[in-house]
This record gives structure tokens, sequence and C-alpha cells, in this order.
């Protein structure tokens, strides 16, 4: 009886371990996609070096070295960067999987997604940010 209760505490060590090892890695395991937000000599472009990541998890990590407050709003849209329709100052925020809060000048926040294989377009909506170019694609696969 000892030993059967031995073995089943072991066995339940072994599977919480393995379990917390594979949350680990699975949180460890998402994409990484660098957002520059604004710089001082292009403070309405994004930036963005490698406008791809596969299918999953996906980082990004958006930084500000421009003058104004920008914020990162992620949108599933066949439609071009440049194309999203406006509304007043504003992209209309239609297929929006996810949103960084304003990013002050100087500043680094990231924002963690799970998105599926699709295009994406990656926005800055404050009001005239969209209109005036603070826009990128972005395709996942």
């Amino acid at each position: 009886m000892k030993r059967r209760r031995l073995l089943f505490s072991s066995l339940a060590a072994i599977a919480l371990a393995a379990v917390g090892i594979a949350t680990a890695n699975a949180v460890s395991s998402a994409a990484k996609v660098k957002v520059l937000l604004a710089t001082p000599a292009k403070e309405f472009k994004f930036q963005l070096p490698t406008p791809s990541a596969k299918a999953g998890k996906i980082t990004f990590v958006a930084s500000n070295k421009g003058k104004l407050d920008h914020e990162l709003v992620v949108l599933k849209t066949n439609l071009p960067p440049g194309k999203l329709p406006i509304k007043g100052t504003k992209a209309v925020e239609k297929g929006r999987v996810g949103k960084l809060p304003p990013v002050k000048p100087g500043k680094t926040k990231t924002l963690t997604l799970t998105l599926k294989s699709g295009k994406y377009v990656l926005i800055c909506n404050i009001a005239g940010h969209y209109a005036a170019g603070s826009r990128a694609g972005f395709k996942v696969g």
C-alpha cells in the first residue's frame, strides 16, 4: 500500500513538472515582433523590420521614439493599410483583435496576441494619426 502511494505521488509530481515545463515553453515560444511607432524624424510612420510571423502567439514590442503619444491597434483585414474606412478623425476599427493603450515618448510596451493566418493592419488610431501615416501591413502565415 505504501509503495502504491509512493509510486502515485512520484507519478503525480512528474506529471505536474511536465505541465509546468510545457507551460513555460508555450509562454517563451511567442514570436517577438518589433514595432517602432515613431521616430524623431518620422512621427507618423510605423517601422516594422519584420512584417510577418507564423500563426500562433505573437508579442508586439512597441517602442515610441517620437515626441507624441502613439498607440498600437491590430486589425485583421484584407484591406491595404492605407485604405481603411475613416469616421471623423479615426480609422474604423472593424476586425480589431487587440489594442495597446497609448505609449508615451521614450517608452516601450508589449502586446501579446494569438493570431490566426491572414492579413493584418497595425495602426495608431489617436485622432488624425492613421490619416497622417501611422500604419503598416502585417502578415501571419
